[in-house]
């Protein structure tokens, strides 16, 4: 089998792992569920969706916060699943914005903290323990999510259609929050 091929039969674990860090951003505060690590995981200003049915293939949404908007829970709701995520990771003083793909789980556009070296070489070895920081907090958080789905239980699934169908009403957020309803 081509790679291109292994990669597509695999993208619905990469788009449930996008929507489960989405679900987490809005309902653990962007936890990552591991011991010891108290950063945060959060869907920043753009979302894209994508379905293999209906008239509408693809719904990007940009600006503003479209990971608590009507639309976004809308399209979840039709069955159109998040193929590209821009996702801001928090920890302490550092903080890492990028989008991340579903299909090959690759960081892209990968905005990290600023470096404190003062020469060129300490720099680029801030930069590198940097990016290795940033992979170590999505990959945690990957691997808890992989455990959750594997854990034989459908807890996972149910609590992710709930949340969507929350959304979808309004009620995963606060009146005070809620956009559409002003």
């Amino acid at each position: 089998m081509k790679p291109l091929e292994l990669m597509e039969q695999g993208r619905f674990l990469g788009e449930e792992f996008l929507l489960w860090l989405w679900m987490r951003s809005m309902t653990e505060g962007g936890a990552s569920g591991e011991a010891g690590d108290g950063s945060g995981c959060f869907v920043d200003d753009a979302i894209q969706l994508v379905s293999e049915r209906g008239e509408v293939k693809e719904i990007s949404l940009r600006k503003g916060n479209p990971a608590e908007s009507r639309e976004a829970f809308e399209a979840l709701s039709r069955g159109m699943r998040p193929a590209k995520v821009k996702l801001r990771i928090l920890s302490g003083d550092l903080e890492w914005v990028f989008t991340l793909n579903a299909t090959t789980l690759d960081m892209g556009a990968l905005k990290l903290p600023p470096s404190t070296g003062k020469t060129p070489h300490e720099r680029l070895h801030d930069r590198i323990f940097l990016l290795e920081e940033g992979a170590g907090h999505l990959e945690r958080r990957l691997k808890r999510f992989l455990h959750e789905r594997s854990s034989g239980t459908e807890s996972l699934q149910v609590s992710m259609c709930a949340w969507v169908r929350a959304g979808r009403t309004g009620e995963s957020l606060s009146t005070d929050e809620v956009p559409w309803e002003a």
